[in-house]
């Protein structure tokens, strides 16, 4: 979702860990270059880098520069998300780095940890999404099929609630599997079912669910830019950028919304949106005049 998943325009062409590798390999004549003698140094310092330049958008290829250290580097990450006397915010971007780094010789370890039974309810959806993306995807398909039976009947008054936050989880995980038609689809539906729920309920919990609602379109924008459908892209991003939860500079480096960035319109397009938000924002911040005061 606006988790999901992801190059960066603000990202340098070439990181440090970037260089070293390709260097070692040059100097190796070899194509399977030496690892380092202190790999969990390189590791933490890439995931500093991200954490200071991109901590506010999750895509695919975020953590590109791991890649070339391979099985070694996915199990040091994979210990590292298994590791709970870790901040979470620092297992999280294990997680997300494993997300790129992950090789086929890691499905057995990653199979081991969904074995454990104590294993956190998040940390087993990451490995069974790693898993997915390496082609076992028999924990995937089933999460799937009990998401749908819940989202795929028509909601009742009853049933509305448990449909709009099971499409949440359905959506990320079609998302994140790559299956960007689907997801699209499932984004698209929540938002309907939002807008149709809205009007019905009190004055008092309107804004919230509107602002949820809109957010709800940074990830649809996503999807979109993504499958190439850039116009469709922009106006989601447009309406995303509303919710007090989206903010500008998350369109400007998330690798999933570079084609936006890459289109002619993008420069008038940001600067519009600049320009409202910078607006809307001395309205809000301006003080009342003072015969209006108490």
């Amino acid at each position: 979702m606006a988790h999901s998943k992801r190059t960066c325009a603000t990202r340098p062409a070439k990181s440090l860990l970037w260089l070293l590798v390709t260097t070692m390999a040059i100097s190796s004549g070899s194509s399977a270059a030496p690892l380092p003698t202190d790999l969990s140094t390189i590791v933490q310092e890439e995931l500093d880098r991200v954490a200071a330049t991109e901590d506010q958008v999750r895509y695919r290829g975020q953590y590109a520069a791991l890649v070339p250290l391979g099985t070694p580097a996915a199990r040091l990450l994979l210990t590292m998300l298994r590791d709970e006397d870790l901040f979470i915010a620092r297992r999280r971007q294990a997680a997300n780095a494993l997300h790129d780094v992950a090789n086929t010789e890691l499905i057995g370890a990653l199979h081991q940890t969904m074995e454990d039974l104590l294993l956190e309810p998040w940390v087993e959806t990451e490995v069974g999404l790693m898993l997915a993306r390496l082609g076992e995807r028999q924990t995937l398909d089933r999460w799937i099929g009990q998401l749908r039976r819940i989202t795929d009947p028509p909601p009742t008054t009853v049933t509305l609630a448990e449909v709009l936050k099971g499409l949440g989880t359905l959506g990320d995980l079609q998302f994140r599997s790559a299956d960007l038609a689907g997801a699209s689809t499932t984004h698209q539906r929540r938002i309907a079912l939002m807008k149709d729920l809205i009007p019905r309920v009190s004055k008092r919990l309107q804004p919230a669910l509107t602002d949820e609602m809109q957010a709800i379109h940074y990830n649809l924008a996503c999807c979109l830019a993504l499958s190439g459908k850039v116009e469709e892209a922009f106006e989601a991003a447009r309406i995303s950028l509303l919710s007090s939860t989206i903010r500008i500079t998350m369109v400007e480096v998330d690798g999933d919304l570079r084609a936006l960035r890459e289109d002619p319109q993008w420069g008038e397009w940001l600067l519009q949106q600049r320009l409202l938000h910078q607006s809307s924002a001395q309205e809000f911040e301006e003080p009342e005049p003072k015969e209006k005061q108490r």
